[in-house]
């Protein structure tokens, strides 16, 4: 997929207040020069740890004609003899490229940016089965990937870097979608991966703990978050008046209107009613009508996810109380209070649930069906947020019968000392803690100490099929993993 394109250098330097050096027609744009093919411009930019004019040697050996870069990385592409376009503020700057360089897709497509700590994928999930209902051609773009109608689209991050994104929209538009609902994460935000896209409309679910060993903060995690909710970044936004950090939104927020959804909101939750049969019933009230919404989906937080994308859709021209006949059809999103299996009279669930709120509002939903026992298996991943293994450690313990502790993705971090730092959280609770360091093994080990009425609940990684240990990754499914467990028992 991907229609054949051409730009002169100095058109797209102009068209964005560039300087250029030297003229060429590029035919191509990537910030990865791994990913350079011929005719491309190389947009090498300072990255955490190196610089991507390091690579520029691979990238021309793949057919790179020109070079974007900041004063640094354009002094070496004229040395080399390369034509260049030199980035004032490079991941800005890069952006603004890809989005000239691509003609601009996110302008012939309705835009919907959903942000927060937890219920992206949900929401974005969501979204596509309620406006394909509605006719829409609707392309998604977010942790389970790229896709248009059933169409996958490569694609590696939640969020894509933007010579990415741009390509993906356009390929989007090629491919005739009209409606694209993307994951936004705060690490986008800040990074300027979502520059010149201007949100139709944006929606922000919850902010609790979680990336900071990037952001330092809350307050930081919360100022990334809320760049999305400018009035040049979103005309209407869609906020969970629940949250505190939504309210602290809805008070700043640059967007020409704001829709709060909340049991005080302006589309209001009430008598909500969930269990682990699958179903989660609830009443909402617009500012317009009140009516009864059933979802095949188990969580109290999945009725505000529905609420959240029912306001969406109305905002977009459709009728919410029309649509709400297609939540009974949504598909299981994959890793999301995903019920996988039956065992001993007894129910497993697979959850992506990786931060303390998240594990918290999992296993407190299921309590609320009074399960005989609730044993959970949780780990956390490595060269990422430690302040929260301890935390969630102690939550897991406090809400379980019984914990088992194990490895998620140790990545490059020691294994061991992560799950330490879990099992020291777990100190003093009630539950009665295991330490397995081999996931598969404690899956099994829960799965064999349940018994009738009992819930596991397997947490972290949810629609994962990899497992990464110091920069390999083997293949690993939790849900995979239980139902073999479970054949073979």
């Amino acid at each position: 997929m991907g229609e054949s394109r051409s730009a002169s250098l100095a058109t797209l330097g102009s068209s964005v207040n560039l300087q250029v050096n030297g003229e060429i027609y590029i035919t191509g744009i990537t910030h990865d020069s791994r990913a350079v093919t011929s005719g491309d411009l190389y947009v090498a930019i300072p990255g955490l740890t190196q610089h991507g004019i390091d690579f520029v040697s691979q990238a021309i050996e793949k057919g790179a004609v020109a070079v974007a870069s900041d004063q640094h990385g354009c002094q070496l592409a004229q040395d080399l003899g390369l034509p260049w376009l030199l980035l004032s503020d490079p991941r800005l700057d890069m952006a603004l490229v890809a989005a000239e360089f691509y003609g601009h897709p996110e302008r012939k497509l309705k835009m919907i940016g959903v942000t927060g700590t937890n219920g992206k994928t949900t929401i974005t999930q969501m979204l596509r089965t309620l406006l394909t209902g509605a006719g829409r051609n609707v392309g998604v773009i977010g942790t389970l990937g790229a896709f248009v109608g059933e169409l996958e689209i490569p694609s590696k991050r939640t969020t894509p870097e933007s010579t990415d994104l741009f390509e993906l929209l356009a390929q989007m538009v090629e491919a005739g979608a009209d409606t694209v609902c993307m994951e936004v994460s705060s690490h986008a935000l800040e990074l300027h991966r979502v520059a010149g896209i201007k949100f139709d409309v944006a929606v922000f679910t919850n902010l609790t703990q979680d990336h900071l060993d990037f952001h330092g903060s809350m307050e930081n995690y919360f100022a990334a978050k809320q760049k999305l909710f400018t009035d040049s970044r979103c005309n209407i936004a869609v906020i969970d008046s629940d949250d505190e950090w939504g309210r602290k939104l809805i008070s700043s927020t640059g967007a020409q209107q704001v829709v709060s959804v909340g049991a005080t909101g302006d589309w209001r939750i009430s008598g909500v009613s969930t269990g682990l049969s699958g179903n989660t019933s609830f009443t909402l009230t617009t500012p317009t009508q009140n009516f009864a919404v059933s979802i095949p989906m188990y969580g109290e937080f999945n009725a505000k996810n529905a609420a959240l994308c029912l306001a969406v859709c109305e905002i977009l021209g459709f009728d919410a109380l029309q649509l709400k006949e297609s939540l009974a059809k949504l598909p299981q999103v994959p890793g999301r209070m995903q019920l996988v299996a039956e065992h001993n009279e007894a129910l497993a669930f697979v959850d992506y649930a990786h931060t303390p709120d998240a594990v918290e509002k999992v296993l407190t939903e299921i309590l609320k069906a009074k399960p005989a026992k609730l044993i959970t298996v949780i780990g956390c991943g490595g060269d990422r947020d430690s302040s929260k293994r301890a935390i969630m450690g102690q939550i897991s313990a406090e809400l379980s019968d019984i914990v088992v502790i194990t490895d998620d993705n140790p990545r490059t971090e020691d294994a061991a000392q992560i799950r330490a730092e879990v099992f020291n959280g777990t100190l003093g609770k009630p539950a009665k803690v295991f330490e397995i360091g081999d996931r598969q093994e404690a899956i099994a080990f829960a799965l064999s100490t349940a018994s009738s009425g009992d819930v596991v609940a397997v947490l972290g990684k949810g629609h994962e099929v990899g497992q990464e240990v110091n920069g390999v990754i083997t293949e690993f499914d939790d849900v995979k993993v239980i139902r073999e467990v479970i054949a073979n028992a």
